[in-house]
């Protein structure tokens, strides 16, 4: 029976450990994401109009930015890509492009995806973009992307 106990309290000792100790790798691996995320969110409000800020994102392509979406003074939705490291704010207003909604219902018109896996907005060289990432039925990793202004595709990148 005083085995049974020490052995319970051993087993809730080491899960707690470990769970501790995952929560502080997570946290610790997450604060880069989050100061950059921060830095990002001080210079639009300094160097755009958006001044209450909705949303944040990550974006990794040829370049990496961080995507702000918010409101100005007067309510009118926007979104900034700012880029990593010194650069341009490119600031857009929300409605001179097409929705996330919008994006999907475009992909699903031409395939039926298995998963979708993500859909955010990226900056490119030809400029704003939608990012969908998503498995075909063979379980292969599909991108597409498409400008954000009009919902025309850009660039296709299939069975990975």
């Amino acid at each position: 029976m005083m085995m049974k106990k020490w052995i319970t309290i051993i087993v809730i000792a080491f899960v707690l450990i470990g769970g501790t100790s995952a929560f502080l790798i997570y946290k610790n691996s997450r604060s880069p994401l989050h100061k950059q995320s921060e830095a990002a969110i001080d210079r639009v409000k300094e160097e755009t109009g958006i001044t209450k800020i909705e949303d944040t994102s990550f974006y990794n392509g040829t370049k990496a930015y961080s995507v702000i979406i918010g409101k100005d003074d007067g309510g009118k939705k926007k979104v900034a890509w700012v880029p990593e490291g010194k650069g341009k704010i490119i600031e857009r207003d929300w409605d001179g492009g097409i929705s996330k909604e919008e994006a999907v219902k475009k992909l699903r018109s031409e395939i039926e995806p298995k998963e979708l896996l993500s859909v955010r907005l990226g900056y490119e060289s030809v400029g704003p973009v939608w990012e969908i990432t998503y498995l075909d039925d063979q379980e292969q990793l599909n991108y597409f992307y498409m400008l954000f202004s009009n919902g025309e595709w850009w660039k296709k990148i299939e069975n990975l």
